[in-house]
C-alpha cells in the first residue's frame, strides 16, 4: 500500500486514526494488490467551506486536486465516506466497495476497476469509463444505488475534476431513485438497471434490458436502446437513436420522433405509443388496450393489433393520421380497431376484404382508403369487418368481429332452433313442474369473450365443452358447448357447468380462442332445452348492459333487477355436499362408457418452493427449519421483502365441485426479527389490510399468502444483517404447472 501526502493543493493530508483513514485536500492513497483493504475511509477535498458544514474534514483540494483513494491490482477501498472533491476509483483490478458519495463526492471505476454496492446522494457522482494510455479494459460499476440529486456517468469523451476520459464504461444492475440522472455517453453501456429517475444515451451509447416505473430513457442520434420495459409512468423517447425488444406494460408510453428507428414493440393494456415524422416502426404488437398512435409521414412495417381481453374490454388500437405509411401485413384480432383519422366517417360506407387487402369504399363505390390487412386468424371476410363514427372526431373506425360457438340448437314451438336466429316474440319450450310450457322471448343478448391465455383455464375464458351422451342417453343428443358459469338443470337444481368439469366428457376447450356467446330472456325465468341439455334462460342480475341486443326489449331495461333467491325457476346450488355426488356420478358414467378422452391427471408436489426476495429480484432462500418455523438470514442493504412461493387452489386439488378459487400459498402464523440482540414480534400481517399479496385473516391468529406476499418489515435496520423466522402452518400440495404462474397472485390451501 502507498501513500502520497504531497498533493499540489494546500493542506494534502492523510491522517490514520484508529486503523481509518482521512485523506484530505489533494491527497492520494494508493491501496495496490490483493489482501490491501481500507475500510471506513473518509475521503474530502474542500474542506470546512460553505458547502461542507463541517460534516467531512478537510481543507483546500477542491475540483482540480481532489483527494483521491486508488485501489489497484486486487486491492479495496471498502465502505469509504466521499464528499467535497474526493474520489474513490477502483482500476486496474481494484475495487471500491460500498460506501457513500455525496456533495461532488465521487466513485470511478476505470480501466478494469470496479465499484460494488456504493450509495450515490444528492449531488454525488459514479462514473465508469477509462483513462486514455493506462491499459486495462472498461471501468465496471456494479449494483449502485443512486438516490434523488444523484448522478451517473459512463462511457468516455468528457474530462471531470481535469482528468480527461475516453474509453468503454459499464453500469450494471444499479437502482436510480426518482430525480436521479444516468448519462451512457460514448461506448457507455447499462445492463439491467432500474430506473426511476432519468437516463439519457447519447451517441455510441447503448441501454440493456432497463426498467423504467416513473423513470424515463431518452435515446438521442446514435444511441441504442433494447430490451427495456417501461411501467407505471414510466417513459422511452427515441430521437434519432435505434430501439428494439421494447415492451410497454399498464401506464407505459413510448415515443419516437424524426430519425428514430424501432424494431419490436410490444404495447400492453393500459400503455400508449406514438411515432412522429420520419420515425420508422416495424414488427409491433398492439394487446388488447393498447393503443399506438402513427403520425403524419411516420412509417409502421408489420404489426400485429391483438383482439379483446378475456374480461371483454376493448381489443388492441392503431390510429393513422393523415399521412401515416401502413407497409408490409397489418394482422387484426378479434375486436381490434383501426382507427383511420384521414377518413371522415359516413353512411353507407362498406368494407371489401379479399387476398389480405382491406378496402373501404362509399355508398356510390368511391375508395376510401385501402390497406394490406390480415385477419386472426386466418380466413376472415369482408362481413368480418364492420365500421364505426369515431365519437371523439368523426373519423372512421375498422372493426374486426368474427364470432364464432354459434349453433346451439333451443327447443321452440317451431322445433329446434338456432340460438343466434332467435327473436323477441318467438316462444320457447320450458320445463315448468316436469311439464311442457311455451314461454316468450322477451328480450337476446350477445356477448362476445376471448381467451386470454396464461390463467386457469376458467378464469382464461375458455367454454366448456359437454360431450354427446355426458348427461344422459343422447343428452346433449351433440357436444353443447357453454360458458363455465352458465347452469346447467340436474337433480331439480341449477349448477354451474364449471363444478362439472372432469377433463373428460365435460371439459375446458382450449380450440376455442375467441366466441360470441347469447342469452335468450323469458317472460319469466325459465329452464330450456338446448341440444337436449336442461339449463337456464337468462336471470337479470344487473349485468345486462354487459350484452348486446339487435332486436326491441320488451320489458324496461332499468327495471329491478332480479335474484337468485326470490326469481329463479329452481335453486342455484353450489355446496360441495350437493354437487359432488352429481360430479362423480357423470365421471362414473364417461369411464363406463368410454365417453371422451381419459386425460392424465395434473402432476402435484409438496414442496412449495418457499423464498425471500428483495427488491433487486435477490433471492434468499431459507437456511434451515426448526418445526414449522422457517429461518432466513437476511443481508444488510435488502429491503422491500416478499414472500415467494408456489400457488394452487382448493377447487384445482380437491375437485371443481369445491367452490374454491382463491389463489393460496402459505399459512402464516407468527413473525420474529432477530436483530443487534434482540428479539421482535410481527402482527402487521395479521392486522393491516394494505399489505400486497395476503389473503383474508383466519382465527385472528393465522393468515394465508397468495404466492408474492409483502412483508411488513419497515423497521428493520437496512445496514445490518438480521434473522428472520416466519412459521408455516399449512401448503400444498400444488400443481406443477403452477410454476410458471407462481409469485403473481396464489394459490391454496393443504390438504383438505
Amino acid at each position: 500500500m502507498a501513500i502520497t501526502s504531497t498533493g499540489s493543493a494546500s493542506g494534502a493530508t492523510i491522517i490514520s486514526s484508529g486503523g481509518k483513514y482521512s485523506v484530505l485536500s489533494g491527497a492520494t492513497l494508493v491501496v495496490q494488490n490483493g489482501g490491501f483493504v481500507v475500510s471506513g475511509a473518509v475521503v474530502s477535498g474542500f474542506g470546512n467551506g460553505p458547502n461542507n458544514s463541517g460534516a467531512i474534514p478537510g481543507q483546500s483540494g477542491g475540483t482540480n486536486y481532489p483527494a483521491l483513494i486508488i485501489a489497484s491490482a486486487g486491492g479495496i477501498a471498502s465502505g469509504s465516506t466521499v464528499g467535497f472533491g474526493g474520489v474513490v476509483m477502483g482500476a486496474n483490478g481494484g475495487t471500491a466497495a460500498g460506501g457513500t458519495a455525496i456533495d461532488s463526492g465521487s466513485f470511478a471505476a476505470v480501466n478494469g476497476g470496479f465499484v460494488s454496492g456504493a450509495t450515490v446522494g444528492s449531488n454525488g457522482g459514479v462514473l465508469a469509463s477509462m483513462v486514455s494510455g493506462s491499459g486495462g479494459g472498461a471501468g465496471v460499476v456494479i449494483d449502485t444505488h443512486v438516490q434523488a440529486g444523484g448522478y451517473a456517468l459512463a462511457g468516455g469523451g468528457f474530462t471531470i475534476k481535469g482528468q480527461a476520459f475516453a474509453g468503454s464504461g459499464v453500469v450494471s444492475k444499479g437502482t436510480f431513485d426518482i430525480g436521479s440522472t444516468e448519462i451512457l455517453a460514448s461506448a457507455g453501456t447499462d445492463i439491467g438497471s432500474i430506473v426511476g429517475g432519468t437516463q439519457l444515451v447519447s451517441s455510441a451509447g447503448v441501454a440493456i434490458s432497463s426498467i423504467f416505473s416513473a423513470g424515463t430513457q431518452i435515446v438521442g442520434a446514435g444511441g441504442w436502446t433494447s430490451g427495456a420495459t417501461a411501467y407505471a409512468g414510466g417513459r422511452i423517447e427515441v430521437s434519432g437513436g435505434w430501439a428494439t425488444n421494447i415492451v410497454l406494460n399498464s401506464g407505459g408510453s413510448f415515443r419516437a420522433t424524426a430519425g428514430a428507428q424501432l424494431t419490436g414493440l410490444q404495447v400492453g393494456a393500459a400503455a400508449a405509443a406514438s411515432a412522429e415524422a420520419a420515425s420508422i416502426l416495424s414488427n409491433v404488437v398492439i394487446s388488447g388496450g393498447g393503443t399506438l398512435t402513427l403520425g403524419s409521414g411516420a412509417t409502421l412495417i408489420n404489426a400485429t393489433v391483438s383482439g379483446v381481453t378475456s374480461s371483454g374490454g376493448a381489443g388492441g388500437l392503431l390510429v393513422l393520421q393523415s399521412g401515416a405509411v401502413l407497409s408490409g401485413i397489418t394482422s387484426m384480432g378479434f375486436k381490434s380497431r383501426l382507427d383511420i383519422d384521414s377518413v371522415q366517417y359516413v353512411s353507407g360506407a362498406k368494407t371489401t376484404y379479399s387476398g389480405n387487402t382491406l378496402t373501404i369504399t362509399d355508398a356510390n363505390g368511391n375508395v376510401l382508403w385501402t390497406g394490406s390487412v390480415a385477419s386472426i386468424p386466418a380466413g376472415g371476410t369482408s362481413k368480418d369487418f364492420h365500421i364505426e363514427r369515431d365519437a371523439a372526431d368523426g373519423s372512421l373506425i375498422v372493426v374486426y368481429d368474427k364470432c364464432f360457438l354459434k349453433g346451439t340448437m333451443i327447443r321452440t314451438e317451431q322445433g329446434e332452433q338456432l340460438v343466434e336466429d332467435l327473436t323477441v316474440g318467438d316462444r320457447v319450450v320450458a320445463c315448468v313442474d316436469g311439464k311442457e310450457v311455451l314461454r316468450e322471448v322477451i328480450w337476446v343478448g350477445r356477448r362476445t369473450a376471448t381467451v386470454r391465455p396464461g390463467p386457469h383455464d376458467d378464469e382464461a375464458g375458455y367454454p366448456v365443452r359437454i360431450v354427446r351422451g355426458a348427461l344422459g342417453d343422447n343428452v346433449p343428443y351433440k357436444d353443447l358447448l357453454v360458458t363455465p358459469e352458465h347452469a346447467l338443470f340436474l337433480n331439480d337444481a341449477f349448477v354451474p357447468a364449471r363444478m362439472l368439469v372432469n377433463g373428460r366428457s365435460i371439459y375446458y376447450d382450449r380450440t376455442l380462442a375467441h366466441f360470441d356467446y347469447y342469452h335468450i330472456e323469458t317472460d319469466e325465468h325459465s329452464v330450456l332445452w338446448s341440444d337436449g341439455a336442461m339449463s337456464e334462460s337468462y336471470l337479470d342480475t344487473g349485468d345486462r348492459s354487459a350484452f348486446s341486443q339487435d332486436g326491441p326489449v320488451v320489458r324496461l331495461l332499468n327495471a329491478p333487477a332480479r335474484t337468485w333467491e326470490h326469481d329463479a325457476a329452481a335453486p342455484l346450488r353450489v355446496e360441495r355436499s350437493f354437487v359432488e355426488p352429481i360430479f362423480e356420478t357423470l365421471s362414473q358414467r364417461a369411464a363406463t362408457l368410454s365417453i371422451g378422452v381419459e386425460r392424465p391427471d395434473v402432476e402435484m408436489t409438496d414442496d412449495a418452493n418457499l423464498r425471500l426476495v428483495d427488491h433487486q429480484g435477490r433471492e434468499i432462500r431459507p437456511l434451515r427449519t426448526v418445526k414449522q418455523a422457517y429461518i432466513f438470514m437476511i443481508p444488510a442493504g435488502a429491503r422491500g421483502l416478499h414472500l415467494l412461493s408456489r400457488v394452487a387452489r382448493p377447487l384445482d386439488v380437491v375437485g371443481p365441485f369445491l367452490d374454491d378459487r382463491r389463489h393460496l400459498g402459505v399459512l402464516v402464523g407468527e413473525i420474529q426479527i432477530w436483530e443487534a440482540g434482540q428479539t421482535h414480534q410481527i402482527d402487521d400481517h395479521l392486522e393491516s389490510a394494505s399489505l400486497s399479496g395476503w389473503s383474508s385473516v383466519e382465527d385472528g391468529r393465522r393468515r394465508w399468502t397468495t404466492g408474492c406476499a409483502e412483508l411488513p418489515l419497515s423497521d428493520l435496520d437496512s445496514d445490518a444483517i438480521a434473522m428472520i423466522s416466519i412459521e408455516i402452518l399449512a401448503g400444498g400440495p400444488y400443481p406443477i404447472a403452477s410454476d410458471a404462474v407462481e409469485g403473481n397472485q396464489g394459490a391454496m390451501p393443504s390438504r383438505m
